[in-house]
């Protein structure tokens, strides 16, 4: 099976791929709410998830995929406080039939609220 690397500008020089598309399957790197002057987007753990939620729909959409493809989501939230808010942004993306995911709270290397990274399934 060929993989396909699917990368862009969000690296920041980093030895990672944005994804990487192996057969049916797109794996999405850890995803972070940097806004388009590199800086972590102001407004809380709700607009960053947005920025996420928008940035990964752009991946997948270069890797031939989309947000309704996303079978697994790794979740880590910098306050385990921001739950709540977090859950409540995150469900606007996902009204039906859910990825499997997990949550977890821990530091992050950079000064973000929440990371996340995505599977994604394209095969019928």
């Amino acid at each position: 099976m060929a993989k396909q690397v699917i990368s862009g500008s969000g690296t920041e020089g980093l030895p990672l791929s944005e994804a990487v598309r192996a057969g049916d399957f797109v794996f999405v790197s850890g995803m972070v709410g940097f806004g388009p002057d590199g800086r972590i987007v102001e407004g809380g753990i709700a607009a960053e998830t947005d920025r996420i939620m928008a940035d990964v729909a752009d991946i997948l959409k270069r890797a031939g995929a989309s947000l309704a493809d996303i079978v697994k989501v790794n979740i880590c939230l910098t306050d385990a406080a921001d739950f709540a808010a977090f859950n409540e942004a995150y469900a606007r993306y996902f009204r039906k039939d859910p990825p499997a995911r997990v949550s977890l709270a821990a530091s992050l290397t950079i000064k973000a609220r929440v990371e996340m990274d995505f599977i994604a399934y394209t095969g019928k």
